[in-house]
């Protein structure tokens, strides 16, 4: 454990250093300046997909060439608002940003420190996280839920009220939030207290609102301050406002203040008559006996309430809120791992069982604090075949230890084969959700056979059948080859920034044949390798009127999804001194990016509910590619029997 410790906070530390030096960037459109806003200077509101962001505490802005310091006022629902030093009149048409991010990780770490020398208890907590076994605790009740679990699923439950660590795998679509819910809310039936935390706030949002609608599915109603949402939210829901940690304590600040108020009024009394009774001793004169039975009953009063000095402390007590107080009350709380980690109202605090989604996006030091929390039970959740964590720093053994995710470290794996051999051996304290409702099933097939070593089924669902002008398919491979790409890089700018506009052209094409069709530009997002090209297509798409469509990273849809997908690979040959150099680069090459590779294409590929096409120049793939990953994928897409 002391080894692990030290490797998680030299790792951090060379995290650190990186960001430091490397800050992380925005580019930001259409700030509209706020009437009435508090503080010096101006403040503008921009739409905002980062939520990193709103840590920094002075951001260096680029705005026509000028550049100014910025701070962070708030983040709100993708909303940021910044305080500008300068006046810029009403609306910002562009602002690029850079910050240092490195506050959560030097929190983590400090946490990390702290624990470092703790008592025992905590670091038997951490090893149970690395070094399950198949110990559990007795129960005999059978599990609730809503008769809707399939086997896998109800048997996740039964595991995770047994296990004192729980690993539960599970592909897309496979009902994991579902099922995440009947959990949390069988440990609270049971009396648990639980904290619920996930990478985003969405995800948060969704889980939190599985496990109450869970409650009600079993007929287990509870009250709403018995739950809270720590943090933001990123969904608009009114639930979520409800259990909205802020929002409760404001109203049972409102509530505390209504209570004194007649306390309050009381002791305002109570002066008025010994300032009234001290003016008749100034002028030579007795209280009148009214005077005196009124302070007689006043005195009474307080006499009634515990005396003068008591009476004020309760006062002083109803006065505000102790968060702290309010948040070891809750029986559920539902918030992201850097709000663990960074909050020192979490300091200390234990809860029965700690349940953490998304667990294979997550850093160790982070999955360390958060099993330091859990007294009886940790859940893990996640797809060690989708995202890993990400890490920024040039140390190899950093980078390799803070791009490690709990299931491959637990397990000892490198490969998918590994990771489905130590679950086969491991059946007391892992589950491997094998079903999936979601994705079309000639586009599951693929996943399956590719990434799940054709262990993923299709269940029955609710979905519409193909309509009129769709495929027999749900996915298409379109070869931009014929049209003869060439990559071109940003002129100006630094570091690696790809511009293929032949394949910009087709992603065009195919939103407009899909606004043909009659299909809802919300309800189709493109997914790109690199943020930079994200910003290229999204002012292009905007430019010819789709506003709707979302474009992102593969990280910008993880836990999401969208009716149709566009997939654009973006690379091709790029002209250098007049000859075409064909390259590979890290996020598609497993010889660069290891597991990472499969994992990423994982989740561009399982986006979709009903269509996913692929623009890629397979005249490039063919070369570059062929023998690795991408290669094999894109032509079993091309030849799927």
């Amino acid at each position: 454990m002391e080894n692990l410790f030290k490797q998680a906070i030299a790792a951090l530390e060379a995290e650190i250093d990186t960001v430091r030096k490397k800050p992380s960037t925005e580019t930001l459109f259409l700030g509209k300046r706020m009437a009435n806003a508090e503080g010096d200077g101006t403040a503008y509101q921009f739409e905002c997909h980062n939520p990193s962001v709103r840590f920094a505490e002075e951001i260096q802005t680029t705005v026509a060439g000028t550049l100014m310091k910025a701070v962070p006022v708030s983040f709100d629902e993708k909303k940021l608002v910044l305080r500008m030093d300068k006046d810029l009149g009403n609306l910002i048409e562009e602002a690029e940003l850079e910050w240092e991010n490195d506050f959560v990780l030097k929190r983590t770490q400090s946490q990390l420190m702290k624990l470092q020398g703790e008592e025992s208890t905590f670091l038997r907590r951490i090893e149970r996280l690395f070094r399950p076994d198949a110990d559990s605790l007795q129960t005999e009740d059978e599990p609730e839920h809503d008769g809707m679990r399939n086997e896998a699923q109800l048997s996740a439950i039964r595991k995770a009220m047994k296990c004192r660590t729980l690993f539960i795998w599970g592909p897309p679509g496979t009902g994991k939030t579902d099922t995440l819910g009947y959990i949390i809310a069988n440990y609270l039936i049971k009396g648990k207290k639980v904290l619920f935390a996930s990478n985003t706030n969405r995800a948060v949002d969704i889980g939190f609102l599985s496990a109450l609608n869970a409650l009600v599915q079993i007929n287990k109603p509870m009250s709403p301050q018995l739950f809270t949402r720590f943090g933001e939210s990123a969904l608009d829901d009114e639930l979520l406002d409800i259990h909205n940690f802020d929002r409760q304590n404001e109203k049972l600040t409102e509530q505390k203040k209504n209570e004194s108020a007649p306390w309050i009024q009381l002791l305002e009394k109570r002066e008025k008559a010994l300032r009234a009774v001290k003016k008749r001793f100034e002028q030579g004169k007795s209280p009148t006996p009214n005077q005196e039975l009124e302070l007689k009953l006043i005195e009474q009063k307080i006499e009634d309430a515990g005396g003068l000095e008591e009476l004020e402390e309760n006062l002083a007590e109803l006065s505000s809120v102790n968060e702290r107080k309010e948040l070891w009350r809750k029986r559920l709380v539902a918030t992201t791992l850097a709000k663990v980690c960074t909050s020192d109202l979490f300091h200390d605090l234990d809860f029965d069982a700690v349940v953490v989604d998304e667990s294979s996006m997550a850093n160790l030091p982070y999955m360390m604090v958060l099993a330091a929390h859990a007294k009886w039970h940790l859940v893990v959740v996640g797809d060690p075949m989708q995202l890993p964590p990400i890490a920024l720093t040039d140390n190899r053994e950093a980078r390799d230890y803070l791009e490690r995710d709990i299931f491959t470290t637990v397990a000892n794996a490198e490969t998918g084969e590994e990771l489905f051999g130590w679950h086969d051996r491991n059946p007391e304290f892992t589950s491997f959700f094998d079903t999936q409702y979601r994705l079309e099933s000639s586009l599951a097939d693929i996943i399956s056979t590719v990434f799940y070593e054709g262990r993923l089924k299709s269940g029955k669902t609710d979905r519409l059948p193909l309509q009129n002008g769709e495929a027999a398919t749900s996915y298409h491979l379109v070869n931009s080859a014929p049209y003869r790409p060439i990559l071109e890089q940003k002129p100006g700018e630094k570091g690696f920034r790809p511009v293929n506009l032949v394949h910009q052209q087709i992603l065009e094409k195919l939103v407009t044949n899909l606004g043909k069709r009659g299909i809802s530009m919300d309800q189709i997002g493109i997914i790109v390798p690199f943020r930079n090209v994200v910003y290229d297509i999204r002012n292009r798409l905007y430019q010819a009127g789709f506003r709707d469509v979302e474009v992102g990273t593969i990280h910008t849809f993880q836990g999401r999804e969208k009716e149709y997908i566009l997939f654009d690979t973006v690379m091709s040959a790029e002209l250098q001194n007049g000859k075409e150099r064909h390259y590979s680069v890290r996020p598609l090459d497993e010889e660069k990016n290891g597991l990472s590779v499969p994992r990423l294409l994982n989740v561009a590929f399982s986006r979709s509910s009903r269509e996913l096409v692929v623009i890629a120049d397979m005249n490039h793939i063919r070369r570059i590619y062929g023998n690795k990953f991408l290669g094999r994928l894109l032509e079993r897409m091309k030849s799927p029997k």
